[in-house]
C-alpha cells in the first residue's frame, strides 16, 4: 500500500512539473517532439491540428524528421498541417516595397485585383511571389496587391458509385455517393482515434482514407464504375478578395512528376448534402486503382466544371493564373491537370497518393463572394 501511494505521489509530482514546464515555455514554437508527445498521449487529431494552426512552429520536415513523425503515429492530416506550416513560414505575406522599380511598386501588380477582367500579372511582379513547393506538393497562394496569402492543400476523398457522370451537379445529389462519402469520413476518423494512422492503410485505399476497402469489395462485381473526387466543405477556408484573383502556383521539383506535363487549372466545385464538394469524376474499371501499370487515362473523359483561365508561365513548374472572366459567387479550387488529356496514370499511385497520383488527387479550395 505504501509503495502504491508513493508511486501515485511521484506521478502527480511529475505531471505537475511537466505542466509547469509547459507553462514556462508556452511561448516557444511547436517542434516535432511536441507533436510526437501529443500523439503518444492520445490527444485528438483536431486538438493537435488546432495547436499547429494557432502556434508558432519550428518543425523539421527533413526525411528523417518526417519518418520519425510517421513512426510515432502522426496521421496524414497532421503531416500535411506540419508541411503547410513550414510552407507558410517560407512564403509569408510580402510587404509592399517603397523602392522605385521594384516588383512591389509595379503598376500592374497594384492593379491586379482592380484591373479589367483577365488582366495579366506582370512577370516582374510574378517573380516576387514564386514561392517554393513543400517538396511533396505544390505551393498555391493568392496574389493580393503586394501581398501573398497561401491556400491550404486538401487531399480528396475518392468514392465509387453506379451513377454515370453526366454532370457534377447531378452526381452531388446521388444518395449512394453521399452515403459512401459519409461512411469513408466516419471510418477514417474512428480509425485515427482508435488505433492511429497505421490502421488507415488496412481499411482504406490511400493514406487519407480515400476509398474504403469494404465499399470497394461490394463493387468488385461491377465492370465499370464512376470514381468521384471530393473535398470536405470544412476544408474550404480561403476567400478571394476579388472575383478576378491572381493565383500563384509553384509545382517545380516534385518527386516523380514531370512539371512540363502538367498545368494548374481553376475548377468550380459542386456542393453535396454530405458536406463534401465534388471536384471531378470519371468512369473506369472497378479495379482500376489496383493496377501498378501506367495505363489509366483518368483525364481523357474526366467530368469537371473547369473555368476559362489565362495562364502566365514564369518558369518551369511556375505559373500565375487569372480567370478569363469574373468568377460568380461560389466554391472553387485549384487543381493540377495533365496537358495531354490522354496522359496515363498508375491506378496504384492514385490509390496510394503517390507521384503523379498525389498531384492529381490534391485540390486547393477557395471561395468567392
Amino acid at each position: 500500500m505504501w509503495r502504491k501511494k508513493t508511486i501515485l505521489l511521484m506521478t502527480i509530482w511529475l505531471v505537475s512539473v511537466n505542466l509547469l514546464s509547459a507553462a514556462q515555455h508556452k511561448d516557444q514554437p511547436l517542434t516535432n517532439q511536441d507533436i510526437i508527445s501529443m500523439v503518444s498521449n492520445h490527444l485528438p487529431e483536431s486538438v493537435i491540428l488546432s495547436a499547429i494552426k494557432n502556434s508558432d512552429t519550428n518543425f523539421d520536415v527533413s526525411a528523417t524528421g518526417l519518418i520519425a513523425l510517421k513512426k510515432a503515429g502522426a496521421t496524414t492530416k497532421l503531416m500535411e498541417a506540419i508541411l503547410n506550416a513550414v510552407n507558410n513560414k517560407k512564403n509569408p505575406v510580402v510587404p509592399a516595397s517603397s523602392s522605385p522599380g521594384t516588383p512591389g511598386t509595379d503598376p500592374s501588380a497594384s492593379s491586379a485585383n482592380s484591373g479589367p477582367v483577365g488582366s495579366a500579372f506582370s512577370s516582374s511582379a510574378a517573380s516576387a511571389f514564386a514561392g517554393g513547393s513543400t517538396g511533396l506538393q505544390p505551393a498555391v497562394s493568392f496574389i493580393q496587391g503586394n501581398s501573398s496569402v497561401s491556400l491550404v492543400a486538401e487531399a480528396t476523398q475518392i468514392a465509387q458509385t453506379k451513377t454515370k457522370p453526366t454532370s457534377l451537379t447531378a452526381l452531388a445529389l446521388d444518395q449512394a455517393l453521399n452515403d459512401i462519402l459519409r461512411q469513408s469520413q466516419e471510418a477514417a476518423q474512428q480509425a485515427i482515434l482508435a488505433k492511429g494512422a497505421a490502421t488507415i492503410g488496412k481499411i482504406a485505399m490511400g493514406p487519407s482514407g480515400i476509398v474504403l476497402t469494404e465499399i470497394m469489395n461490394r463493387r468488385k462485381q461491377m465492370s465499370t464504375v464512376t470514381y468521384v473526387w471530393a473535398v470536405p466543405v470544412a476544408g474550404s477556408q480561403a476567400q478571394a478578395s476579388s472575383n478576378v484573383p491572381n493565383i500563384n502556383v509553384n509545382y517545380a521539383g516534385l518527386p516523380g512528376v514531370n512539371a512540363d506535363a502538367f498545368e494548374p487549372v481553376i475548377v468550380k466545385l459542386a456542393p453535396s448534402p454530405s458536406n463534401f464538394m465534388l471536384v471531378g469524376a470519371t468512369q473506369a474499371s472497378g479495379t482500376a486503382e489496383q493496377n501498378a501499370q501506367q495505363d489509366w487515362p483518368i483525364y481523357s473523359s474526366f467530368v469537371e466544371e473547369r473555368v476559362a483561365t489565362k495562364i502566365q508561365k514564369v518558369g518551369q513548374g511556375r505559373a500565375i493564373l487569372t480567370p478569363a472572366a469574373a468568377l460568380q459567387s461560389g466554391q472553387y479550387a485549384i487543381a493540377m491537370r495533365p496537358l495531354d488529356k490522354a496522359h496515363k496514370f498508375s491506378g496504384e499511385q492514385v490509390a496510394k497518393n503517390q507521384g503523379e497520383g498525389l498531384l492529381f488527387n490534391y485540390a486547393w479550395p477557395f471561395s468567392v463572394k
